[in-house]
């Protein structure tokens, strides 16, 4: 993790939370899909919004943000909720994500096309995927990414994750905090096994 970054997001937290403090509504949408325990990964999960969702419906969470503000903040509203869950303060894109661990991995407004592999391989069988970032055509919106490499094409999110099944998929134009703003969505399982039958 650079310093440069590091610093970035900590003056951004410092100022305020970027998304909100709630959780993301893609996440309370399908709420019911979620398993009853398990373990879940929070990517880039900024204060924790989402991170604190899952722990609150009895997931065991870890989240992981570059910023050490939004992990402190994280970790404060975890103990004023009387929630349980790891915040650690660290760079996702050189975390060891071992294979087959989580039963859950949520990733919003956070785009490395190179991690999309390494959170599927981290994907248990069965385990579910949830996914939300900006698209190109934020840019007309004028707030956001404006790099073209942190927003997605049209039908790439799906395509990042070839190997898992879709069960939602979308883009659209939403209102956000901010103004509009254009996102693809991706609710996505991770198939089980084939099993070999012996007759």
């Amino acid at each position: 993790m650079s310093e440069e970054t590091e610093r970035f997001w900590n003056g951004r937290y410092r100022e305020g939370e970027p998304l909100g403090n709630e959780p993301a509504s893609l996440l309370v949408e399908h709420a019911h899909l979620l398993p009853e325990r398990g373990r879940a990964l929070d990517v880039a999960m900024g204060t924790g919004r989402n991170a604190l969702y899952l722990a609150s419906k009895g997931l065991k969470v870890t989240g992981v943000d570059v910023s050490g503000v939004a992990v402190e903040r994280c970790l404060a509203e975890t103990e004023r909720l009387g929630l349980h869950l790891s915040a650690l303060q660290a760079d996702v894109m050189t975390l060891d994500l071992a294979r087959e661990s989580y039963d859950v991995i949520a990733n919003f407004y956070f785009l490395e096309r190179d991690l999309c592999p390494r959170l599927a391989r981290a994907l248990r069988p069965d385990g579910l995927l949830f996914f939300e970032t900006f698209t190109i055509d934020q840019l007309r919106y004028g707030w956001g990414p404006r790099n073209p490499q942190w927003l997605l094409r049209p039908g790439e999110l799906r395509s990042l994750f070839p190997d898992l099944e879709t069960l939602l998929h979308r883009e659209e134009v939403v209102e956000g905090k901010r103004g509009l703003k254009a996102v693809a969505s991706l609710v996505a399982r991770k198939p089980r096994r084939n099993r070999i039958r012996i007759a």
